[in-house]
């Protein structure tokens, strides 16, 4: 019966992917010309392109996954939200990677909004959608809680540019990271919430954030970011702490308060973010070979780091893997 299940729902994901994807992304793009309109600015064209793009997946992948729960997809108003996070994301992150803001200043602007003196359009747009997610919010005591923690763990994140950092510290702020932005985005949808179901956002979250790092063995060497999946030495470690994490998500899918039915495919849909994690583990495990250790990834080439997915064995290993991973009870 499992077997009838994923085929049927692996079919819907592929389905949306070839279709939904790039009409979504269709729509924000020209949501975005609407707010450069009304503010009188422009955003740079790479924003608008990964904006677009990454709140496109999340709208489909993770989001409709969780109001499929409930029987139903992400009304236009939740969609609007979705966009707005994605967007109020990008432009903090680039006042944090360039620097465009003191920290003091940064952290006046996220607990006084309304007290905020914006410097260019990009500031503008932030404060716009900081103070209207604020506003539209049911609970809105926990979705500021959410969102100090995400701010918390970003300033944290610049420990993983100093070697000394241990590698729990680093493993904490991973799951702080990924956990805390992505349950901010469980505010945005209208459905009601309790601890289970916050802990489903907060643990695929940080899975998230862990399969981003395993990805990003290459961009972050260069960069000298520090991540579980650098900082450790051997891929037995790396796959442990990808494991427990991917486990304990598991568990937490397996205890939410909805049927069995719905619990599955919710599960299919989620396998995929896995499958993807150990598509990467499995080519840092060819990286190790027979040896006790990994190399130091300074001597490897970009090309050995690099996962290509539109690789047929790699494409082979999401399906098996994804199959192997949907599948709550064993």
């Amino acid at each position: 019966m499992y077997f009838i299940n994923f085929i049927y729902y692996i079919v819907k994901i592929v389905y949306t992917a070839l279709t939904k994807l790039k009409q979504s992304s269709r729509w924000a793009k020209a949501y975005l010309h609407k707010i450069e309109l009304d503010f009188n600015g422009k955003f740079d064209q790479q924003l608008v392109e990964k904006v677009a793009r990454y709140q496109s997946v999340q709208l489909h992948f993770v989001a409709n996954s969780f109001t499929k729960l409930h029987g139903r997809l992400n009304t236009e108003k939740e969609v609007e939200r979705n966009i707005l996070f994605f967007l109020m994301s990008v432009l903090y992150d680039e006042i944090i990677d360039e620097h465009l803001m003191d920290e003091e200043t940064l952290n006046e602007l996220f607990n006084q909004p309304e007290l905020a003196n914006p410097a260019n359009f990009n500031e503008q747009v932030l404060v716009y959608i900081h103070q209207k997610l604020l506003n539209e919010v049911t609970d809105k005591q926990s979705y500021w809680n959410a969102l100090q923690k995400t701010h918390q763990a970003q300033k944290d994140s610049n420990k993983q540019f100093d070697d000394n950092t241990s590698i729990e510290e680093i493993i904490d702020i991973t799951k702080r990271k990924g956990g805390y932005t992505l349950l901010m985005c469980r505010h945005y949808l209208n459905d009601s919430s309790n601890d289970l179901i916050d802990q489903c956002w907060y643990k695929l979250g940080g899975l998230i954030q862990m399969t981003n790092d395993l990805f990003d063995t290459y961009k972050d060497t260069v960069n000298g970011i520090n991540t579980f999946a650098t900082k450790l030495k051997n891929i037995e470690s790396i796959a442990a702490i990808y494991n427990e994490q991917q486990t304990a998500l598991n568990e937490n899918i397996k205890r939410l308060p909805f049927d069995e039915k719905k619990k599955i495919e919710f599960a299919i849909n989620m396998s995929i973010i896995p499958a993807f994690g150990h598509i990467a583990l499995s080519q840092l495990k060819q990286l190790q070979s027979n040896s006790k250790d990994l190399p130091n990834f300074k001597n490897v080439k970009r090309k050995s780091l690099i996962i290509d997915m539109e690789k047929n064995i790699n494409i082979i290993r999401l399906i098996r893997y994804s199959f192997k991973f949907g599948k709550l009870w064993m």
